[in-house]
């Protein structure tokens, strides 16, 4: 089967998503007056040698829609994404951000930078959010192959994209997150250290975010934690994970659910 032909006009050039409304494939819905389920709460942390990622599993209408969600995916083998909003959406966006990756370097040869992919995702949240009332707020972090150092980009709802030095949070959970990470990040972190940061400022989202979802030992369902280094995207095991959230949990069982101490 060849290639679509497109006159000079209409010709979507290497964007993916342009391809996918000229043919029909994206449409805008509405969607007043449903309950959607919301995927909240995720954290990127830079270390010395990349970023750190952590994200809640819990999707969230007027009750728990969902307590297994995927927020944090690869985008390709050096970049993730991560979303907060419209849960549904969110799934449907990081999708659409991996198909326009692949879809621009088949068309034009070359591959995107990181920065080239963080600002090729507004226009796509832009469209998104500005044209339907299921709004979608991704965070984009990777390897800069060009620079060898880990990056951070997040958005605002109108598709603005900024650059984050030290770390960044989306979702309802963000303002408890914060607190923790302003508190524990230190510029000279190790990759053990901006885990355990991490993992500690989920923690303190779920346990004050009535949408975010915290560690869930009845059912072994745990936060994400994946690192983005030289190597490429990589996710903890589950047996990893959970334990650093257990230890998390048994100090604050030891002060009788008082946080106390040093996040150092």
């Amino acid at each position: 089967m060849g290639l679509p032909l497109f006159s000079a006009h209409d010709d979507p050039g290497p964007s993916f998503f342009r391809f996918a409304e000229s043919a029909g494939l994206s449409k805008p819905s509405a969607a007043d007056d449903l309950k959607l389920a919301h995927a909240t709460t995720v954290i990127a942390v830079r270390y010395v040698g990349g970023v750190v990622m952590v994200g809640d599993r819990q999707a969230t209408s007027h009750y728990i829609a969902s307590r297994d969600v995927r927020k944090i995916e690869p985008a390709d083998r050096y970049t993730a994404i991560a979303v907060s909003g419209t849960a549904a959406r969110g799934i449907e966006f990081i999708r659409m951000a991996q198909l326009s990756f692949e879809h621009y370097e088949k068309m034009t040869d070359m591959s995107l930078s990181l920065e080239g992919k963080a600002n090729y995702l507004s226009p796509i949240i832009q469209r998104n959010n500005l044209t339907s009332p299921l709004v979608v707020l991704p965070l984009l972090a990777g390897w800069d192959l060009g620079h060898q150092v880990g990056r951070i980009f997040e958005y605002d709802g109108a598709g603005g994209c900024y650059e984050r030095f030290d770390f960044a949070t989306i979702g309802s959970g963000s303002p408890f997150a914060e607190n923790t990470l302003r508190l524990g990040f230190r510029s000279d972190l190790n990759l053990d250290e901006a885990i355990d940061l991490g993992a500690l400022a989920l923690y303190e989202a779920g346990d004050n975010d009535p949408s975010t979802g915290g560690p869930d030992f009845v059912r072994n369902i745990f936060p994400m934690i994946v690192t983005i280094d030289a190597t490429g995207f990589n996710e903890l095991s589950q047996a990893d994970t959970g334990a650093r959230f257990a230890a998390i949990s048994e100090r604050r069982t030891s002060s009788g659910g008082f946080a106390g101490g040093t996040l150092r």
